[in-house]
């Protein structure tokens, strides 16, 4: 009896192994039809690390067959034998699901894998084997070293870059900034730049408003770019700021303030503008040189003319000829004078300030009437001199010569019949700042509500009767603002004109 027992009981053991052996064959078949479709190496291994199933891509399955039953570390390389040993103990002994990375030669080239390990267990949790996947990810991990050193090169490129380069979350904090801008935030904003904070605690209270008016422009998707004045040891330095959005994934996650000093590009474009400013009043002297040229020596040259002609009548008269001699010697070095003060002016090359002097008012007043002695001559006009409060100015004695000629010349030429021509011509403080030059007479005078607003239009005249072009008041005009000043007119219709020429003191 207790012999058949012995044998069924050794049946039942016979039929469970089997059972359990078809199990894993059933498992093991079920396992090698997805395995041969995976791009992965699958490999399934007893508790002693012997091949069950194995799966390589592209590598023939009479290959493969060959290598069931082996050991895993008889055909695996030896630098990978470390890493998948404590990791086939951790999953055949503990029962844990392991994944590890590993790397070398292997097939023919050098490759990164991604290894995957657990245990496939039977109703009781028995481990009945392991399940070992292997994927190659040489083409990620090369991509991740070419991403890695390019960050690399660029976060050298940022770090050594000569712009403020910072990035703010959306909450205005720093979250980065690169060394120039640690570097010069203490010059520049006061203190140095810390992580975590507001980037508009780093700007004065007058322009934060602006500053987060500008960050939320950014946020929205604009890129905003506006200039800052710094001011470092007493020097002015300029900057441009950039407020640009920073996305991932199409969405807002910052924003980036970048700043360039244009200090250098602001000086060039300041010397650009005087130079400009230097080429445009230099063309305006140039111009008012052949306005004078054309106008104002007309007067003296006639004079020389006439002084001429009386000496071909005179010729035989030397005491006449000696006096005719001392005006004509005296009219050419007036003449000479005023060429050489136009000259002046002309050729200056720096501020023109530097053309400034004093002026004798009186002086050169005479100088002006020897010129026009004969149009004083034959209209019988008299000039009367106020130079008592002021007898001197200072400013350019080719522009005040010029415009007191105009004006004296203009009230001879502009008088009425039959009525002598008396002229005034003074000089006083206007206030403390201004200097006043007047020229009154009772000529013909000018209709004002008519004619105001063209009394020193280029080529504008007033009064037919009288030769001229009409380029004496405009050039006044246009000398008077040359010299930083303005000029006030007041006349009445047959009663006179007054001009007020106010100067800088």
């Amino acid at each position: 009896m207790s012999s058949e027992l012995e044998n069924i009981k050794r049946e039942n053991e016979f039929l469970k192994a089997e059972v359990e052996r078809l199990k894993i064959q059933i498992q093991t078949d079920a396992y090698k039809i997805i395995f041969d479709s995976s791009p992965d190496i699958i490999i399934q291994l007893d508790n002693s690390y012997r091949i069950l199933i194995i799966h390589i891509p592209d590598i023939p399955a009479e290959r493969l067959d060959m290598l069931v039953g082996k050991n895993i570390f008889d055909v695996t390389p030896l630098y990978a034998h470390a890493k998948m040993l404590h990791a086939l103990e951790e999953v055949v002994q503990q029962g844990k699901v392991v994944v590890y990375e590993s790397e070398g030669e292997t097939l023919g080239a050098y490759r990164y894998y991604e290894n995957y390990l657990a245990p496939i267990k039977d109703e009781h949790d028995h481990i009945l084997s392991t399940y070992f996947i292997s994927r190659e990810v040489t083409s990620q991990k090369l991509a991740e070293k070419v991403m890695l050193e390019n960050e690399r090169k660029l976060k050298t490129v940022y770090e050594n870059s000569i712009q403020i380069l910072t990035i703010l979350d959306l909450e205005r904090r720093f979250t980065w900034f690169n060394k120039n801008a640690l570097d010069r935030s203490p010059a520049i904003l006061g203190r140095a730049l810390v992580m975590g904070e507001r980037a508009e605690t780093y700007i004065e209270e007058s322009q934060r408003e602006l500053f987060i008016l500008n960050f939320n422009k950014a946020v929205q998707g604009e890129v905003i770019t506006y200039p800052r004045v710094a001011y470092v040891n007493g020097q002015a330095i300029h900057l441009e700021y950039t407020l640009s959005p920073v996305t991932e994934q199409d969405k807002v996650v910052g924003v980036s303030l970048s700043g360039i000093n244009v200090t250098k590009h602001k000086e060039y474009e300041d010397y650009l503008k005087r130079i400009n400013l230097e080429l445009v009043q230099q063309n305006e002297q140039l111009n008012q040189y052949s306005y004078i040229i054309s106008h104002n020596l007309r007067g003296p040259i006639a004079t020389l003319m006439g002084l001429v002609q009386i000496f071909e009548q005179e010729k035989n008269n030397s005491i006449q000829i000696e006096e005719v001699m001392k005006h004509i010697y005296k009219s050419a070095v007036n003449l000479d004078s005023i060429i050489k003060d136009l000259n002046t002016v002309i050729s200056y090359d720096e501020q023109v300030t530097s053309l400034f002097s004093k002026i004798d008012i009186k002086e050169e007043c005479e100088a002006i009437e020897f010129l026009l002695s004969t149009q004083i001559h034959h209209a019988s006009a008299q000039i009367v001199h106020h130079f008592e409060k002021c007898p001197v100015v200072f400013s350019i004695k080719s522009y005040v010569h010029s415009i007191l000629y105009n004006l004296i010349s203009n009230a001879i030429k502009y008088k009425r019949n039959y009525i002598l021509p008396v002229i005034h011509v003074s000089c006083y403080m206007e206030n403390e700042k201004d200097v006043c030059i007047e020229c009154s007479d009772n000529g013909l005078g000018i209709d004002m509500e008519k004619f105001g607003d063209k009394l020193f239009g280029f080529y504008k005249r007033f009064h037919s009767h009288v030769d001229g072009k009409g380029l004496g008041l405009h050039l006044v005009k246009k000398q008077v603002g040359l010299l930083g000043g303005r000029i006030e007119v007041q006349s009445v219709v047959n009663e006179g004109t007054t001009f007020k020429i106010i100067l800088p003191a």
